[in-house]
């Protein structure tokens, strides 16, 4: 049955959103996190999303992954039936199971009645594979590095073989040398599978190195996008659209 299904699950969505709205109440009056955005997540691709601190980035992320309801809108992928798998800028790792717990629980959580154990096992062994981190499969989140601790975060999402992955700031907590190794992990791993992935950060750079497509948000509107392999300067163009003058990578 396992089998059956997965193909299904690794089908790379493309998604769909039209005119999405949502505003949170608050003591000083209503605040609209997501303001009217309509935008396209090409399939198999990995789009970013970049803008500052409450602009409404993590909220348009919630109603993408079905935790908010929008006030109004409508959200439309190929595989419906299929939620996306999560990425957070914590790994989120329970400290008393290990690695391969861990990941098991996922597993448990989203697919338990399609796979028996033989094939919970291939996959954590895949997904641990694709990070490089195979060898601690039996070992605790207290013996990782924060790095490894995001490795295997992300291996967590892909053990599920969703073809839609939501990521959340995922290296933002981390030292430059271990975020740029990760990047690149990230970009070949993507490469490999082929999910479709938004992928939200405050880091410009780390945007036009992830991205097919760069989008811009400002108080809780999209005021472009731009795609970093046709754009002569899709950096420059990122910060006119956030309105920074002064070349600053933003959040930075």
């Amino acid at each position: 049955m396992a089998e059956s299904r997965r193909g299904a699950d690794m089908v790379a969505p493309r998604i769909d959103i039209e005119n999405l709205s949502k505003t949170f109440l608050h003591s000083k009056g209503p605040v609209k996190a997501v303001d009217g955005i309509s935008l396209i997540i090409p399939s198999g691709q990995i789009t970013a999303l970049v803008g500052d601190s409450g602009c409404g980035k993590t909220t348009l992320l919630k109603l993408l992954a079905g935790l908010l309801k929008p006030d109004s809108g409508r959200i439309r992928r190929d595989n419906p039936e299929s939620p996306p798998a999560l990425v957070f800028q914590d790994s989120r790792l329970l400290p008393w199971k290990t690695v391969e717990e861990n990941l098991l629980l996922a597993l448990k959580r989203t697919q338990d009645i399609f796979l028996d154990n033989q094939d919970r096992e291939a996959r954590i062994d895949e997904a641990l594979r694709l990070v490089r981190l195979e060898a601690w499969k039996r070992s605790y989140p207290r013996q990782l590095s924060g790095g490894m601790a995001q490795r295997i975060s992300l291996a967590r999402a892909l053990c599920q073989r969703k073809g839609f992955l939501l990521m959340d700031e995922p290296f933002s907590a981390l030292d430059a040398i271990t975020r740029e190794k990760l990047q690149r992990e990230l970009k070949n791993i993507q490469r490999k599978l082929g999910n479709t992935i938004l992928f939200i950060t405050h880091d410009i750079a780390e945007a036009v190195f992830l991205a097919d497509t760069v989008c811009v948000m400002k108080q809780g509107k999209l005021t472009g996008e731009v795609r970093t392999s046709i754009s002569g300067d899709p950096s420059g163009t990122i910060h006119r659209l956030l309105g920074l003058e002064n070349g600053q990578d933003s959040g930075h």
